[in-house]
């Protein structure tokens, strides 16, 4: 907001024209000027000489033999292997957002790397594998050369002499962490570089606040939103700069709005809707927009499957969990893998004790317990609860070897919801719960068998099928791509 006389009065009570605002890195000094001599071209370039001493400094100390060590080093054992996935498009999990693990995998693409190699442990030789890490390594060494330039033109546009910018950029540049991580296959140095970028062009963006809402005006706001937003995509750290970006934004709204300045409530909401849509919504959209792409290229089975649900891992191409699901009908024999511990539930001839050491009392039925490996133990038939008519038949025609036509199957398919039995195969007793606590925690019940005679307590042994993200009762259960749950008909 352009407000002639606020300035025109602040001028005369200085006593003099305020300085207009440098946009360049080629500042000069006025004192030549006031001693009535012209500056030498030394000083009128003494800023483009430090910005090209920094930018040199900055690239000999990232590049200095950098093919030293040629073995895997530190965490190039993650970050590497990650690159490698993506050039191989399998899909893997990481606590990091994509956008940096996908430029480093952007630059082994570059050169024609496959992601042959997967980085598995510290040490290895780079070498012996036929693995381009120079070219890896430049590639991240050039994300890590921009910073102490961008320091320098952080420091200058903010209005600091040469010096000063010289000196900021001369720590960054001789850095120790800054130039270890610059010269590896690493993460940081391209997080720390989306976070200059957005703070030198959020300064850009400030300079500009009598010309707002032109089209460099614009330009530089939402070239911070989208820094920010790259910055986050990188590491969740990235939060943090948001967070100072925000303060000034916070400060300069204050500015705007300050009453003697007589900015209208309309002119204010403009500059707040602004602000809002460059940096927030389009940090958004940009963070978003990376995750969508790292799905488009992750379309393989990889080693990140198992941290999503079995509906997603079948959409992976060559996922052995799609190669190996079939539906499941009524008298199929079926094992139960429990989906945290991995142990297969299964049954056999020992019985609960009696008595327990504190006192308590058991059924002696037959013990249900849980094995870390299949065997024939861990076999249960699923049978139908209700609607049993003709399943007989429909079962002896199967264990004969008949071909059954595809309508019938589907009669006799198991769906979301439906109430079942489950039928020992080694012992040829119904799974059963009942009112007796179990054996490890006495405020659950206890888990047996029962004998297929006993009608008595026939109830005890009806569950229902819960399909996990099922969406409708008409959906199928299918071996190794469903997790369900088995509900007791009867005690729930």
């Amino acid at each position: 907001i352009d407000e002639p006389q606020v300035r025109k009065r602040s001028a005369r009570e200085a006593g003099k024209q305020t300085a207009p605002e440098t946009d360049s890195l080629d500042s000069t000094t006025d004192s030549g000027k006031a001693k009535g001599t012209a500056p030498g071209w030394f000083v009128r370039s003494s800023s483009t000489y430090a910005f090209a001493l920094v930018a040199l400094l900055a690239f000999v100390t990232r590049y200095w033999k950098i093919w030293d060590p040629a073995q895997v080093v530190f965490d190039e054992v993650h970050f590497g292997k990650f690159a490698s996935y993506y050039l191989r498009r399998q899909y893997h999990f990481d606590i990091h957002p994509p956008c940096a693990k996908m430029m480093i995998a952007l630059g082994g693409w570059l050169v024609g790397y496959d992601g042959h190699f997967l980085f598995e442990k510290i040490g290895m030789d780079y070498m012996a594998n036929g693995v381009p890490y120079i070219m890896l390594r430049a590639w991240v060494a050039a994300w890590g050369a921009a910073l102490p330039p961008l320091v320098y033109m952080i420091m200058a546009e903010s209005g600091y002499s040469v010096a000063a910018s010289l000196l900021a950029a001369l720590l960054v540049t001789f850095d120790n962490a800054l130039v270890t991580q610059g010269r590896l296959i690493l993460l940081d140095n391209i997080m720390i570089f989306f976070m200059l970028a957005a703070v030198y062009s959020y300064v850009r963006f400030y300079k500009l606040r009598y010309r707002a809402f032109g089209a460099q005006w614009w330009s530089w706001l939402v070239a911070t939103g989208v820094m920010l937003g790259c910055a986050v995509s990188c590491k969740m750290v990235g939060l943090l700069t948001m967070t100072l970006v925000g303060s000034a934004v916070l400060c300069d709204l204050w500015r705007i709005i300050d009453i003697r300045r007589g900015t209208t409530m309309a002119q204010f909401a403009r500059h707040f809707a602004a602000r809002v849509f460059a940096l927030i919504v389009v940090p958004f959209a940009v963070y978003l927009g990376f995750f969508y792409v790292h799905f488009a290229v992750l379309t393989h089975t990889g080693p990140g499957d198992g941290y999503h649900t079995a509906k997603f891992q079948m959409q992976l191409i060559d996922n052995p969990m799609t190669k190996s699901s079939f539906d499941v009908y009524f008298g199929d024999e079926i094992a139960f893998r429990h989906r945290d511990t991995g142990v297969y539930m299964e049954s056999g001839v020992n019985r609960y004790p009696l008595r327990y050491d504190d006192q308590r009392v058991s059924s002696q039925g037959q013990q249900v317990t849980g094995a870390k490996k299949l065997s024939n133990d861990g076999y249960w038939r699923i049978k139908p609860a209700l609607n049993t008519e003709g399943f007989v038949e429909f079962q002896a025609r199967r264990q004969a070897g008949e071909t059954i036509p595809e309508e019938e199957l589907d009669k006799w398919a198991v769906h979301h919801m439906d109430l079942v039995q489950l039928e020992h195969v080694a012992t040829g007793t119904n799974l059963r719960t009942h009112d007796v606590a179990s054996p490890m925690t006495p405020t659950n019940m206890e888990i047996t068998t029962l004998a297929l005679n006993n009608t008595a307590n026939a109830a005890d042994t009806v569950w229902q099928i819960k399909i996990d993200q099922a969406t409708a009762n008409t959906t199928r259960l299918q071996t190794s791509a469903s997790f369900v749950r088995m509900v007791s008909q009867k005690h729930g």
